[in-house]
């Protein structure tokens, strides 16, 4: 049954390879025939390069080092709780408040990680999409003043495979993009 599924998920990545290749084929045999005109940006170099995804990274970054400074106030507290523990060891009444303590702090460390591991994810995903929006926005307003026809984002899944350096405005659209951050 293993075999099968991975020979499914295998048949169906080259059904969407080979879809795909026709697509590109189709578009290229359109600019031949109607002279539309093309070119694609590197989506890696524009996630490195880009301001707004610069900026989005920084302030999750914030957001992030606010949250370890929390995890570690809340982690201090309970090693100093078990320090105590140890201060207190003959005092069995005493030592029993720390051991509960230990206790109360660990289950509010574990719920704040949880509480926080969720929250940054999904404000990750949102300051990362408010950029990414930002982006597909300029690239539609990019290739109407500048008259391309389709505009293609090559990317490490391979959506393009090979096209040459000439087509590139990654470059292009990197400088006009980041020229309202400056």
């Amino acid at each position: 049954m293993l075999k099968l599924i991975s020979v499914k998920a295998l048949n169906r990545q080259v059904v969407l390879n080979v879809l795909f290749t026709c697509t590109i084929v189709y578009l290229l045999l359109l600019q031949l025939v109607f002279k539309t005109r093309t070119a694609y940006i590197d989506s890696n170099k524009i996630y490195q390069n880009y301001k707004g995804i610069l900026i989005a990274k920084t302030e999750f970054q914030k957001k992030v080092d606010l949250y370890r400074e929390r995890m570690d106030t809340l982690s201090g507290r309970v090693k100093l709780d078990i320090m105590k523990i140890e201060k207190f060891r003959s005092n069995k009444a005493i030592a029993q408040q720390y051991v509960d303590s230990v206790k109360y702090h660990k289950k509010q460390l574990s719920d704040y990680q949880q509480s926080m591991n969720a929250s940054l994810k999904t404000e990750e995903g949102k300051l990362t999409q408010s950029a990414i929006e930002k982006l597909n926005q300029f690239l539609k307003q990019y290739g109407k003043e500048k008259n391309y026809d389709i505009i293609f984002i090559a990317n490490n899944t391979g959506t393009i495979a090979y096209a040459n350096d000439k087509y590139d405005i990654t470059d292009e659209i990197l400088k006009e993009i980041n020229r309202q951050y400056e």
